[in-house]
């Protein structure tokens, strides 16, 4: 490299730190450097400007801790024609550790460790320890490892960082007298500088980094929080397993299932163990919105460009930037809006109705669907091109009923989130528990989690027995009724049955939130206009129902 070619590195290097914690450690390398620049055009100006060019790599491209120190090591061996060598750094209790070595015996590594208690005394006078012939050296004849070794020549510098000591950095030749000259001193500590640079540097990235992921550890257990993946099955296990491996990939997921068996909280697994958790989390469901406003809710709009566009409104994407979007039940989604999800997915933009200008989004699509989309696409009901940019990641949900093991740790997840209603139900008997394990449960676990609200508000003992679980098991099918071991009731005491079970169920909700309709709606598992469709029901059927 040539002098204008250094001064040029220096200059970039000056700008890029100027103003930051590192510019006084810039400056003591740079006066270090020109101190030791050759004057002719030997080999060893060859042998300083590739240790310029590799220490500005430690400096700027290098975050890995072990791969500095390393790195560090090595270009001290090889740009030096060193031996052996070893680097410490300070712990917190301001002793020397050896974090890397090269061909050091232990005895020799424990004699160095006093080498660098020796740089800390004289760190403020900015002392370097450096021997042509350590054995005839008096001020080393003390060391054990000198005579024992053989040890020549041997430096021992300050690794600094602005100003600071925080270690050291010792290399040594057994075979040659006067091995390293002045400018390999003043080398060595321009190296071990910059060294120090890069060191603090890795270890400020894995602080962050591990406060990062405890600060994730803590937002997934804050928002996780009555929204766990409850289950122990096989089936539940693997794809949990397969949800941790995929998590930080940005590969498109498709959750697969029945109705109610939990796809968007594997969808929001997905999200809270990614990089992107603390960034937005949306949810669509493309089967609850009418065709003609699905692409506005995807895309958003501009003012005017259809009647009832009053203003701007981003759309679902937009909203998603940076994080994660779930789209339940695109199987659902008609044909002219799946090109459009393609195009976002094959080139990242989105173009808003009513706008001829696209938009970039980084967004992670997560899809959900409970219908077959290989045979939708064989029929010409979904897009081949799209079924196969979503089916990179499969998660196939397996029904409740595949799963019964899971039932009892499901049932007291749900009656966990019972208690805060102040409901006396604390447990299922045996015989109860024998039951809802045989039943079918065909409206898998959202069915479940609405049957033990229901039982919870109803029932008005602590343990609930089979009498109080088997009006609400949807006729108590076959499997239910062999389970429990009854007769089988007649269809019309069914119904008749079912239907006093539902108005109960509604006076008692209605009378435990104190008249409030919402709360008693969520409690029931039913909609809000559901509720005031029955009220008004009973009342017209001459019940006293507020």
């Amino acid at each position: 490299m040539t002098s204008a070619g250094r001064e040029d590195f220096l200059k970039r290097a000056e700008e890029m730190l100027r103003g930051t914690r590192w510019e006084q450690d810039l400056n003591e390398a740079r006066s270090e450097i020109q101190q030791a620049e050759p004057s002719d055009g030997s080999a060893a100006e060859d042998d300083r400007s590739q240790l310029l060019l590799r220490t500005s790599e430690i400096l700027n491209s290098i975050l890995s801790f072990e791969e500095v120190v390393q790195r560090t090591m090595d270009l001290a061996i090889r740009c030096l024609k060193a031996e052996r060598g070893i680097i410490f750094l300070l712990d917190d209790k301001n002793r020397f550790v050896p974090i890397t070595q090269a061909n050091v015996e232990s005895q020799c590594l424990a004699d160095a460790m006093e080498y660098s208690e020796s740089i800390l005394r004289r760190a403020a006078e900015d002392h370097v320890l450096w021997s042509g012939n350590a054995v005839t050296d008096q001020r080393f004849s003390q060391y054990e490892s000198i005579a024992a070794f053989h040890i020549k020549s041997f430096m021992c510098v300050p690794l600094k960082r602005m100003g600071k000591i925080i270690g050291t950095v010792y290399v040594d030749s057994r075979t040659l007298e006067n091995a390293f000259g002045p400018k390999d001193v003043q080398f060595l500590r321009t190296l071990a500088n910059q060294a120090g640079i890069a060191i603090e540097n890795a270890r400020l990235h894995e602080r962050v980094r591990a406060e990062n992921r405890e600060l994730r550890s803590e937002i997934q257990h804050s928002i996780g929080e009555g929204r766990s993946i409850v289950g122990n099955d096989p089936k539940i296990r693997r794809i949990l397993d397969m949800v941790d491996r995929v998590a930080d990939s940005t590969a498109t997921v498709l959750v697969t299932g029945e109705s109610g068996t939990g796809k968007e909280m594997f969808a929001r697994a997905i999200h809270q163990k990614s990089a992107r958790l603390g960034r937005p989390f949306i949810a669509l469901n493309c089967a609850a919105i009418p065709e003609a406003l699905l692409e506005s809710e995807l895309f958003g709009h501009m003012k005017g460009s259809f009647t009832g566009a009053q203003a701007n409104k981003i759309g679902k994407f937009e909203a998603a930037d940076t994080g994660t979007l779930f789209l339940d039940e695109i199987g659902d989604m008609a044909l002219p809006l799946q090109s459009k999800i393609l195009r976002v997915l094959q080139e990242g933009t989105i173009e808003p109705v009513g706008s001829n200008k696209t938009k970039d989004v980084d967004v992670r699509i997560v899809a959900a669907t409970n219908r077959n989309l290989a045979q939708m696409v064989q029929a010409g009901a979904f897009r081949e091109d799209l079924y196969y940019r979503l089916n990179v990641i499969v998660l196939d949900l397996p029904p409740l009923r595949e799963r019964p093991s899971d039932v009892p740790k499901l049932i007291e997840h749900f009656l966990d989130k019972c208690r805060t209603a102040k409901t006396a139900l604390k447990a299922f008997s045996p015989d109860a528990m024998v039951l809802l394990k045989a039943y079918p449960w065909p409206g898998n676990i959202r069915e479940l989690e609405n049957t033990v609200l229901r039982i919870a508000l109803l029932c008005n003992r602590e343990v609930a027995e089979p009498d109080d679980v088997r009006p609400l098991l949807e006729g108590g099918g076959p499997a239910a009724r062999l389970a429990a071991n009854v007769a089988v009731p007649a269809p019309s005491a069914t119904v008749r049955l079912l239907d006093d079970v539902e108005r109960d169920a509604i006076v008692s909700a209605l009378t435990r939130f104190e008249g409030n309709r919402t709360a008693a709606a969520h409690a029931l598992g039913i909609s809000v206009r559901k509720l005031q469709y029955k009220i008004k029901e009973y009342q017209q059927a001459g019940l006293a129902i507020d």
